[in-house]
């Protein structure tokens, strides 16, 4: 790049720089000298759209950015940069803590699996991290919600603006593809610069011309591509690919004998692109090779051409940031797309919910808590076909017993639930053909025993801190959903213990679903009400007895256990014959004819 910098650094011998001073190396374009901070995002008129929230949340030190998308264009590896930039998308404040559900959400699994990203059939590697963190971090702020789910909607009534939103999505996968690509993979270097600067006229192009319909925050992206389509930097870029595939017209003559041979080929008129600013006339032509000459400057049409790549690209530098940016967030409402898409093709309804405050301890009113349809997209992963439930609880701060036998729905009830309410307050498509879920201001989940490797307390101490925590945890109007509370020591202090949960969880006002065995406890609590909002969910059985993994209100009588022991073969004479062959075994050894003696 020598050659390159002794051209760029004298504008009077090249006809290159417009007005637009440039370096080989690190040069910045016209927008970014508009911008005196050390972050030229600060400064800039071409912000990143935010379409994840109501009032735009800033980003964070976008400049290095900046220095890596050069480094990129030049042939530099930054796919892990360009991966870190969409983990870092900012999101506004939450009151939610991941490590206190996310876990036994099993999030990450239920995006790999049931978030697909697809266009016109081809899938789209998504950025599991990122779509972790942002459903693990519902905003605090209603209005983010709102938002979110306006876009969802406008997505689906309006097919044109979903086919908006791919198009650009689709431009800026192309462009990171092409930044991804190194030298090692692309050896000519002006092809794969030709390439990514035609890539980020597609980016610009689809923000500005889609949209148009879009009264939601997808308004601001063809706001925010008609911006960049107005800059400076932008007119030299369409000015450099209009002279690239339109240096001149040539006019033939072509005469055809009888037998279909050429008998004359005859050029009429040559005519230049003489409209494109980027082309100097012949004589400006003539007269910068002679001063080249005349100054001793020895370059070729490769030197040009590369510098002229590198001065236009400069001046969109931050033009690419701004719609790599948007991966993320635009992920996002593509990925929840996808799993309304995936739900509806295997026979699932989803909904956005409708999603109320909890109401004030002064006022008197009561708010329905309404699931229907409700069903654990989780359960595909074991290869077991979900069955929706129906959950209708009368008040909002109700405080839900689940009893009923093994394996019959209960757990995963309670992770069906707490999905709802997960995405919900994200802003997507829950698991539900029709939801009204009560905002919570923390979630609470506990369906799954960790065993820890530091872990020093037993069972019940096990259980205790996980008790402790979930009241360290819960604000009134929280959700909590608790799986067998207290089933790690004897039934008699287990029962003792959990009494004196339940009786201290109502002060709260929180939304709890609790799983139990204690049978005789929940039916103790059902006859005498000690408690306001105790509600009681037993398991559906059919006339066999076995679960339909549907929900009515009661409390069970019985666990079923012996039936679960001889599905799993936990009988005694299951259990005997087994003693029996071991017996024998040893008796065969005993006597030398065991298997695997060596006959000594």
């Amino acid at each position: 790049m020598r050659v390159a910098d002794e051209i760029m650094s004298d504008k009077n011998s090249l006809s290159l720089s417009r007005g637009v001073p440039a370096r080989a190396s690190g040069g910045r374009g016209e927008l970014w000298e508009e911008c005196p901070s050390d972050d030229p995002f600060r400064g800039s008129n071409l912000a990143v759209p935010d379409i994840l929230h109501e009032k735009t949340q800033a980003w964070t030190d976008l400049a290095s950015v900046a220095g890596l998308v050069r480094f990129a264009f030049e042939g530099g590896e930054c796919t892990e940069i360009f991966d870190e930039l969409v983990r870092a998308t900012p999101l506004s404040p939450s009151n939610w803590h991941a490590e206190t559900f996310a876990g036994h959400l099993f999030l990450d699994d239920l995006i790999r699996t049931c978030f697909p990203l697809e266009i016109d059939g081809i899938p789209h590697r998504i950025h599991e991290a990122f779509l972790v963190r942002a459903l693990s971090h519902p905003p605090s702020n209603p209005a983010d919600t709102r938002v979110r789910q306006e876009v969802f909607s406008e997505l689906l009534e309006q097919p044109v603006i979903r086919s908006d939103l791919e198009r650009v999505y689709r431009a800026v996968a192309r462009l990171r593809s092409h930044l991804d690509s190194t030298l090692q993979e692309e050896p000519e270097p002006i092809a794969r610069k030709l390439e990514i600067l035609r890539a980020v006229q597609a980016c610009v192009e689809a923000l500005a011309e889609g949209f148009g319909q879009a009264t939601s925050l997808l308004s601001r992206l063809r706001e925010a591509g008609q911006r960049m389509r107005g800059s400076q930097g932008y007119e030299r870029l369409r000015q450099l690919l209009d002279l690239e595939g339109n240096l001149a017209t040539v006019d033939v003559r072509l005469r055809l004998g009888a037998d279909g041979h050429v008998r004359e080929l005859a050029l009429r008129s040559v005519k230049e692109n003489e409209q494109n600013p980027l082309l100097p006339s012949v004589w400006q032509r003539v007269w910068q090779r002679l001063m080249a000459v005349v100054r001793g400057h020895r370059y070729g049409q490769r030197e040009i051409v590369v510098s002229l790549f590198h001065e236009v690209f400069s001046s969109l530098v931050d033009t690419v940031v701004v719609c790599l940016a948007l991966v993320g967030p635009m992920q996002f409402y593509l990925a929840g797309l996808g799993f309304r898409d995936r739900s509806t093709r295997r026979g699932f309804s989803v909904c956005l919910p409708e999603i109320v405050d909890a109401a004030c301890p002064s006022e008197n009113r009561v708010i329905e808590r309404v699931l229907e349809g409700v069903f654990n997209p989780l359960l595909e992963l074991q290869g077991v076909e979900p069955r929706p439930v129906d959950v209708r609880l009368g008040c909002d701060d109700a405080l839900v017993l689940l009893t009923g036998p093994n394996s019959g729905g209960k757990t995963r009830l309670l992770q069906a639930v707490g999905l709802v309410q997960c995405l919900g307050q994200g802003g997507v498509f829950v698991p539900a053909s029709r939801a009204r879920l009560i905002r919570a201001p923390t979630l609470f989940v506990s369906l799954v025993d960790e065993v820890d490797v530091a872990q020093t307390e037993g069972r019940l101490g096990t259980e205790l801190v996980r008790i402790r925590r979930l009241f360290e945890e819960l604000q009134p109007a929280s959700m909590a959903l608790i799986d067998e509370l207290c089933s790690g020591t004897n039934p008699t202090e287990g029962e003792e213990i959990a009494r004196v949960v339940i009786s201290l969880l109502p002060r709260l006002r929180p939304q709890v679903f609790i799983s139990t065995h204690y049978l005789g406890m929940a039916q103790q609590l059902e006859r005498e009400r000690p408690v306001r909002g105790l509600a009681f969910l037993e398991v559906e059985l059919d006339g066999d007895n076995q679960p339909t993994y549907r929900f009515v209100p009661g409390v069970a009588k019985t666990s079923l256990a012996h039936l679960l022991a001889e599905r799993l073969g936990v009988t005694r004479e299951a259990l005997e014959r087994i003693v029996a062959e071991k017996i024998g075994g040893w008796d065969a050894w005993a006597g030398g004819s065991w298997s695997g003696k060596d006959g000594e």
